[in-house]
């Protein structure tokens, strides 16, 4: 969610998106940019009960056949695109395997996507002989030229074997195939320095505040 609003008003809609979560059981993350107003909107936040989570760089890509080729030979990795519901079960195992929160409100939300449209989101997963290994998203904005990468992920005893850069490129192979130009992402100081490596520009800084909810 974005903030940039007058300070007049922005404790009264923190309420009211808080409210609407805890009512609805769903949880909600409210991302909080650099350029974002009133500056003192994360202690607002925490003071309705949000939570702060690491903050990200924002880093962007321009989708051209130099940038991808900075990738290399990613065809030696087995990744497959996600196209039913029924294979969330392999993200959903990546995900728990790494401590993920709320995995299983993730799946059913993921699975709601997959039957709304194929042509807003797409998920790719890497197997190493048949176990699923890592995984991440492209989402695809109706109408617009960006493509945005999330929910990046590899199993612990997986990393540091090229599968997060292969997943970033295939999506990225995606996203241009798809005609878009550019993409960018919330990057982590974990996978920020591979991604600038990559030619990722920064652009500004960002910190998600998220209101758990209990599983169900």
């Amino acid at each position: 969610m974005f903030a940039s609003c007058p300070a007049d008003g922005i404790d009264e809609l923190i309420r009211r998106e808080r409210d609407a979560a805890i009512a609805g059981g769903y949880s909600l993350e409210w991302k909080y940019y650099g350029h974002d107003t009133p500056e003192d909107l994360p202690e607002r936040l925490v003071a309705a009960g949000f939570e702060a989570d690491d903050e990200e760089e924002v880093l962007v890509l321009l989708l051209d056949e130099a940038s991808l080729a900075t990738f290399g030979d990613v065809d030696r990795y087995d990744i497959r695109i996600v196209r039913d519901e029924r294979d969330l079960a392999d993200y959903a195992e990546v995900s728990r395997e790494i401590g993920r929160r709320n995995v299983e409100e993730e799946r059913r939300a993921l699975a709601l996507k997959l039957k709304g449209s194929l042509n807003e989101m797409s998920i790719h997963i890497a197997y190493v002989d048949g176990e699923p290994v890592a995984c991440g998203r492209v989402y695809f904005r109706t109408g617009g030229s960006y493509a945005e990468l999330t929910g990046g992920r590899t199993k612990i005893t997986h990393r540091r074997q090229g599968h997060f850069t292969a997943l970033v490129a295939s999506r990225l192979q995606e996203a241009r195939d798809r005609g878009l130009t550019h993409a960018f992402v919330d990057a982590l100081p974990t996978s920020a320095p591979i991604l600038r490596k990559q030619g990722f520009q920064f652009v500004t800084r960002t910190r998600p505040f998220v209101l758990e909810q209990p599983p169900k």
